[in-house]
Order: structure tokens, then sequence, then C-alpha cells
């Protein structure tokens, strides 16, 4: 964030329930729910054109955005994630979907924060080579998630209305996603063990004049694993300032 702020005006949104945000009233948590959220955010800051950046969830997000602000949006880019992208469907994810069997192993993540640590390694190629200070930094955050009941409850309810919605209108919309005209970047892990490179490939494949950029070394989170490299791709990509 901070050499793109010198550039840039950058902001950095954490979703309802997650982060440093507090979970709302709102009763859905589904991808349309949080595109609101995020269209509402543009709207009370007066912003009139923005490039969006995505990350997994977050990428299928900024494409419902556009989608949906179309003549506000001037760009995309989208981290190992798009509407058109499946991730592989664990057996632990669907475990979620089932009433408490989800409650249940988040808390007993709670309980066990070795194993809650461990949880974030299938995200990155390669966790241990992390510098200390951002292992030491995941370590405080995934501890925090877990044993937070407001975080409990945004996962599951988020985890719950990404299924039922993609089952619904989620496939249509991912069609509709290839057909926006505006610049996209697709950037990927090419050791992404959560949704393939391959998937990447294909999803940018549909989407007429997308660029793709593969990050060596990376896995579901480049921007993390490999910031200097992201941050390459990301500012070839974005608008002269």
């Amino acid at each position: 964030i901070a050499p793109l702020a010198e550039r840039y005006r950058v902001i950095a949104p954490d979703l309802p329930g997650f982060g440093r945000s507090f979970l709302s009233d709102r009763a859905r948590l589904d991808p349309p729910a949080l595109r609101d959220v995020l269209v509402e955010l543009l709207d009370s800051l007066g912003i009139a054109r923005v490039t969006v950046v995505g990350s997994s969830l977050g990428a299928s997000l900024a494409q419902l955005v556009a989608l949906e602000r179309p003549a506000q949006v001037e760009g995309l880019v989208l981290v190992d994630g798009a509407l058109a992208a499946r991730a592989r469907v664990r057996a632990r994810l669907l475990l979620s979907l089932v009433p408490g069997v989800g409650s249940r192993r988040y808390r007993r993540l709670g309980r066990d924060l070795e194993a809650a640590y461990a949880s974030l390694r299938p995200y990155y190629a390669a966790l241990d080579r992390l510098p200390a200070e951002d292992r030491d930094f995941l370590r405080r955050r995934v501890e925090a998630r877990v044993l937070s009941s407001t975080q409990r409850q945004a996962y599951l309810a988020v985890v719950r209305g990404l299924v039922g919605w993609t089952l619904g209108r989620g496939r249509a919309l991912a069609r509709r996603s290839t057909e926006l005209a505006l610049p996209c970047l697709y950037v990927w892990g090419a050791e992404d063990h959560i949704i393939p490179l391959s998937v990447g490939e294909a999803a940018a494949g549909r989407q007429a004049g997308a660029r793709f950029e593969i990050i060596a070394g990376a896995g579901h989170l480049p921007h993390q694993e490999r910031p200097a490299e992201f941050l390459s791709a990301l500012t070839r990509f974005l608008p002269s300032r």
C-alpha cells in the first residue's frame, strides 16, 4: 500500500466481519451483499473513477462491482480469483455448510492455535520462507480470527452465501463478466494450490484483451508472498499519474 500511495489514492477496506470491520446487522453476506458494501463505500467517498483490485473472493467481488457500475470502474486487477474460476471443493468446506458442524470445527481451531496457524499452509508456496515478521503477523491474525465469534459468524455466513449464490445467479454473472469492456489484469501465483494456475489462464482467455501475469514462487496470495513482483505487475498495468 505504501509504495502505491506515493502515486495513487489507495483505499483498502476490510469486508464486514473480517479484519478490523465490524459485522453489521445485514441479514446476508453473499457476494451481492458484499458488492453492495463496496459500492456504498465508493459512493460515500465520492469516487467517480476507480481501478478495483481484488484477491480470491475479492476478485469476484471486483467483477461484480464492475458489472454494477461499469461507468465508474476504469480497470480490474483479479488476483488468484474470478467469477469464472472454480476453486476445488474441499470436504472441510462442504462440512462448514452443515448447521453446527462448521461452527464446531472453527471453535476447535481456537483450542489448537498451532493447527490454526498450520491451516494457512495451503495458501502459500512456502509459508516458512516468509520473513519472520510476516509469519509473526500471520500467526497473530489467524489466532485473533479463530478466537473471534464475530469472524466465525462472518466466515460461515460468507461460505454459505457463496455456495448458494454460485448455484443460483453466479454462473450467469460469470458469463457476463467475460464481456466487460475495460482493461483487466489477471495476476496468479504459479504455485496456487487453492485455485490452480490453469484455472486462471482459462478465465483470462475468456475475456478479450485481458492481460495475464504469473508470479513465480507464489501461491494463492502473491501480493503477500512476492510483494515486489506483484507491485511491479500492478504498476505496469495502472494508468500513469
